[in-house]
């Protein structure tokens, strides 16, 4: 799980300070401030460390790629070409990692580690890594730092608890990829390039969902492949349930109910929200790839095709699989996942998210985290209530609030919320004046009465 990310020199970003990341948080904001270039930058990081051919130390995709964020100049806070772009990202480890980095020591055990990477802009106006440096802790004490510097291009710098060595490089060794530490003349220490290992590991466990998700089919092609996760615009949604079915995963996804199957599990949320009460993919008839989304939107009506029922459930249906699809310790970003969804759906998707996270396979928690964009007064509403209720602990949610200040600089502000699910630094216009709105509705309507009695016209 992600427990804390900050970036600097980013888009809308001149520092966002040290993020604390919970099982599940959510970033409120006005638009365009900058809540979206929170996961871009991840994004960027993961399509770096899956690619095959590396070419830059740090990927910012095409048309082709997960995401495509263009040029490196583009993306630095007013284009700042002189300050580098960094980042600081800590998750904790599952399982722990064990080093043996000192023949004549114990090895360590590590539960959590720090990435610190800084790029800067060389002659092309391209990326180039400035500095990477590893943290290694256990229960929060520092076992271990490694670090590398651009300045110092022969040697990588080692602490090992309160021992500090110097490792040569092989000669001519330059960093390839933000993640990877060069190599060393030493063979013993090719311990640090598990350090990568556990970087890829878990951006290839982040997933994200867009907030247009692709418009519903009437028929789907399978041919039993298994997907990573349903894709950034959902179009794999119908897939991964099909793939779940034939790994013949289960899950617990309510605690009054038993481990289910993915499918199963999706009827039952497309139920509790209120906008199915049936739901099945079925393979058409004298087909052996071919399958459609059948369902009932209340208890009286005739099954229909995903197609035929109201556009809203196909953009909720990758939000739940891609939830309960995605493997233990991962981490789901999603992207105002409200769109196109009724007020009462979208206070349900609280509860759907609160389900996400403590949701159990083989009876053992999977851990997931989810991260949500949102500008959803319904969806804060129900997720305070249920804090207030117990469901979910105060301490499992992390609340944030993006905006400008009077500089015009993009300002990230943690929203305290205590064990009543109250909120005591509640921000000006979190989702706009509605108090101004009612007041100047009822001083309107007032007016209106006064001139309509006025001219002798009756009240409606």
């Amino acid at each position: 799980m992600l427990t804390s990310w900050r970036i600097k020199n980013f888009k809308a970003w001149q520092d966002t300070g040290t993020i604390k990341l919970a099982p599940l948080t959510v970033f409120f904001g006005e638009n365009s401030v900058g809540k979206s270039s929170l996961g871009q930058l991840l994004l960027a990081l993961k399509q770096t460390v899956q690619s095959s051919t590396v070419t830059q130390p740090l990927d910012f995709g095409n048309a082709q790629s997960l995401i495509d964020l263009g040029g490196f100049a583009q993306n630095l806070h007013q284009g700042q070409l002189d300050k580098p772009l960094e980042f600081e990202l800590h998750w904790q480890l599952a399982p722990t990692l064990k080093l043996k980095c000192m023949p004549e020591q114990a090895p360590i055990i590590l539960d959590s580690l720090q990435l610190r990477v800084s790029f800067v802009a060389d002659l092309t106006q391209q990326p180039q890594v400035d500095f990477i440096c590893y943290k290694g802790l256990q229960k929060g004490e520092e076992l271990l730092q490694v670090s590398y510097s651009a300045s110092d291009k022969d040697t990588l710098l080692v602490q090992i608890r309160q021992h500090c060595e110097r490792i040569p490089l092989a000669a001519k060794q330059r960093v390839k990829r933000f993640d990877q530490l060069p190599v060393t003349e030493d063979s013993a220490a090719s311990w640090v390039h598990s350090l990568a290992a556990q970087t890829a590991h878990i951006l290839t466990h982040l997933h994200s969902l867009a907030a247009l998700r692709v418009a519903p089919k009437r028929r789907y092609i399978w041919q039993g492949d298994t997907p990573a996760d349903v894709g950034r615009d959902g179009r794999s949604a119908v897939a991964a349930i099909l793939a779940a079915g034939a790994e013949q995963r289960t899950l617990q996804v309510a605690d009054e109910l038993p481990e289910q199957s993915l499918q199963q599990a999706v009827a039952y949320w497309l139920k509790q929200i209120g906008v199915a009460t049936d739901f099945s993919v079925q393979l058409v008839a004298q087909s052996i790839d071919n399958y459609c989304v059948v369902l009932k939107n209340h208890r009286e009506a005739s099954a229909a095709n995903l197609m035929d029922v109201g556009f809203g459930i196909s953009q909720l249906l990758p939000i739940i699989v891609q939830i309960f699809y995605a493997q233990p310790h991962s981490t789901v970003w999603l992207e105002q996942p409200e769109i196109h969804l009724h007020s009462h759906v979208q206070a349900g998707l609280a509860d759907l998210l609160i389900a996400g996270v403590q949701a159990k396979q083989n009876h053992q928690a999977r851990n997931v985290q989810i991260i949500v964009e949102s500008h959803s007064e319904h969806f804060l509403n129900r997720l305070q209530r249920r804090i207030a209720e117990g469901v979910i602990s105060h301490e499992d949610v992390a609340l944030y609030f993006c905006s400008r200040n009077e500089e015009q600089e993009t300002h990230i502000e943690a929203l305290n919320v205590d064990t009543y699910g109250e909120i005591s630094n509640w921000p000006t216009n979190l989702f706009g004046d509605e108090m101004t709105d009612i007041a100047a509705r009822a001083m309107a309507a007032v007016r209106r009465k006064r001139q309509d009695n006025a001219s002798g016209v009756d009240d409606v």
